[in-house]
């Protein structure tokens, strides 16, 4: 026989004793009802919870995307300077000396201070062309880019995750070039990007080389544009032979493809 269970209510004294009977199998729909609901309102919590979360990191990328197009525009503006310097220095240099009237130009007071104009104007100059070749403007190894700058689901999380830099698969070995004159900063592991190397090309920028199967560089070496610096590679967190390639501006990730020098 099926077992029982009873609960008496007493509202008063002089009131009649309520008795409500339960069933061993209506005990058990109520529990499971009761689990259900606990567990879809768990459910819905953790959801809730979720996508604010989610919401935050949005947020966040979207903050990092518009730090990251202020630096690339700030470079571009910046390196677009030095060019025009650069272009210009020749026609400096006529004005200065036309600057110079016809009979003193063979005076030897003008001859000294149109000379130190022209050295002044060659010093200038050699340090416009440092200035752009420490520039990272070439590429440091070709091939197809599977990956770029910005939010994508991350092949080892399944996340929606903020990618810093350019994947450019090519097989092991492939060469690594320097895309522009620098000074290593780092060599070795680093966490999840196993061998990577980091240029610092001054004026606040810095370029990463990561997954490396070899490194020919050390740590304080002076490279130039186009030297050979490592070899692809497939360590640290890697799900095939790649190069991630990343360039910097004051620390905030920028996308090389859109060019660091206006043309």
């Amino acid at each position: 026989m099926e077992k029982r269970y009873s609960i008496l209510i007493l509202a008063s004294r002089e009131a009649r004793i309520r008795r409500l009977v339960f069933t061993q199998r209506s005990v058990r729909v109520l529990l499971c009802g009761a689990t259900i609901l606990l567990a879809l309102g768990g459910w819905l919590l953790g959801d809730y919870v979720w996508m604010k979360l989610k919401s935050g990191n949005v947020k966040q990328l979207q903050l990092k995307a518009l730090a990251q197009r202020e630096e690339l525009s700030r470079l571009q503006d910046q390196t677009q300077s030095i060019q025009t310097l650069l272009a210009d220095w020749t026609g400096l240099r006529e004005t200065v000396e036309a600057s110079v009237p016809p009979p003193q130009r063979s005076s030897t007071n003008a001859h000294y201070a149109i000379t130190e104009m022209q050295q002044s104007l060659n010093s200038l100059q050699s340090e416009l062309e440092r200035l752009i070749a420490s520039i990272p403007t070439d590429w440091p190894a070709t091939g197809k880019i599977t990956s770029g700058v910005g939010k994508r689901v991350s092949p080892l999380t399944g996340k929606v995750e903020f990618h810093s830099g350019l994947d450019i698969p090519n097989p092991t070995g492939t060469p690594v070039y320097a895309p522009g004159d620098g000074t290593v900063e780092t060599t070795g592991e680093s966490n999840g990007n196993g061998r990577t190397v980091i240029l610092n090309h001054g004026q606040g920028i810095t370029s990463q080389y990561a997954h490396l199967s070899k490194i020919y560089v050390n740590r304080g070496d002076q490279v130039r544009k186009g030297q050979q610096i490592a070899e692809v590679g497939n360590t640290g967190k890697s799900t095939s032979p790649h190069l991630h390639y990343e360039v910097r501006v004051n620390g905030v990730p920028i996308d090389p493809r859109r060019g660091l020098i206006k043309k």
